[in-house]
């Protein structure tokens, strides 16, 4: 194998496929990454079993061939090398040369027959979908994935396609993200759960373009994802996700609107006092039309106030404020509607006049 290619093409490449280099394996093979080199183009594959990328980048190929190069070793070099381009060859033996400008390096290798490939995923159901909208619904909720769950099926997020909606949902015990979106053009209906590393992978490969598109081929537990050049394989998290309908509340004896961007400033300098204590909570206290926003800790205390528009009774509530806080930095609306029934029941937060965007925030018990 031999071939020139632009470092930074290079670079961009494997900026890309590293998202799926294994850090812990029992497969030693997965440390590394696939390079192959076709007619065209070179591709390359990096997986820890349960995501694959392949992606692919044009160079000039004068040997095709496939090997596996020490995957953190070779990124690093390639990000550190000068610039222009670098030729790559590989000896019967599986010995790496790079050499780009006045650089050189020998690197050991592996056949890369011995790399596990993610198969054909022969698509019982493709949706094809707009990649800044599918971007969009994960960066609102992957935050409320469960990073460690006795229940697996917390631990990824779902997503539901059905009678021209789009939904993906996160729930992780205590607070809950949900979008919908239309998709008036999709005729399958689906549910899947990506698993939560896979998600994150996903959100950070899709582009902000109006024309960028991405199918998604769902077969069985596996998802492909065709991103035009890059292909991501998921093998998804087995199980039947929480009836997340039953958990949203349909009547609310208060309703708070307030400006977005000043409730996000309370609740910050609030979680500051909050995130010293040891219990972690901010109180929030309707009253006549005013929200007041506090927390104490050893070290101190807060008290915030400000204007709201309020439907309803008066109430005192505490949350985590991690959990607030996260619903605050997330949501993006000049002004919200937080929705109540009492001070042990769920919160629900919204953009205001928009409930295909929501947070759930269960509260905290605390001793009147």
């Amino acid at each position: 194998m031999r071939f020139t290619i632009a470092t930074a093409k290079m670079a961009e490449a494997l900026t890309t496929v590293t998202r799926a280099l294994s850090s812990r394996t029992t497969n030693p093979i997965l440390d590394g990454i696939l390079i192959e080199a076709g007619s065209r183009h070179v591709q390359l594959t990096c997986s820890d079993e349960r995501v694959t990328i392949i992606t692919r980048v044009d160079a000039e190929i004068q040997d095709p061939g496939r090997g596996v190069v020490p995957g953190k070793l070779f990124t690093e070099m390639v990000r550190r090398m000068s610039g222009g381009e670098m030729t790559i060859s590989m000896t019967d033996n599986f010995q790496f040369r790079i050499s780009c400008q006045a650089s050189r390096m020998n690197l050991s290798g592996q056949d890369g027959d011995l790399f596990p490939l993610p198969g054909v995923v022969d698509g019982e159901t493709e949706v094809t979908l707009p990649q800044p909208m599918l971007k969009d619904m994960i960066a609102k909720t992957e935050f409320a994935i469960a990073q460690d769950d006795m229940r697996e099926v917390l631990t990824g997020c779902y997503l539901e396609i059905k009678a021209g909606k789009a939904t993906m949902v996160a729930l992780d015990g205590y607070r809950m993200a949900l979008v919908k979106n239309d998709v008036s053009d999709v005729e399958s209906s689906l549910s899947a759960i990506i698993p939560g590393r896979a998600v994150g992978d996903i959100g950070k490969l899709l582009k902000d373009g109006q024309d960028d598109f991405c199918t998604l081929s769902f077969q069985q537990n596996r998802l492909h994802i065709n991103l035009m050049g890059t292909d991501i394989y998921v093998v998804l998290v087995e199980g039947e996700y929480i009836d997340y309908r039953r958990i949203l509340p349909t009547q609310f004896a208060t309703v708070l609107k307030a400006d977005l961007e000043t409730l996000r400033r309370c609740v910050d300098r609030a979680a500051l006092i909050a995130r010293e204590g040891s219990n972690n909570l901010v109180k929030f206290r309707m009253e006549d039309g005013r929200l007041f926003i506090e927390s104490n800790s050893e070290i101190g205390d807060v008290h915030e106030e400000m204007d709201a528009e309020q439907e309803g009774n008066d109430l005192t509530i505490s949350f985590n404020v991690k959990y607030m806080l996260d619903v605050v930095r997330n949501i993006e609306a000049e002004r919200v509607e937080m929705c109540f029934n009492t001070a042990v029941t769920p919160c629900v937060v919204t953009p205001e006049g928009n409930r295909d965007y929501l947070h759930l925030v269960l509260p905290v018990r605390t001793q009147a």
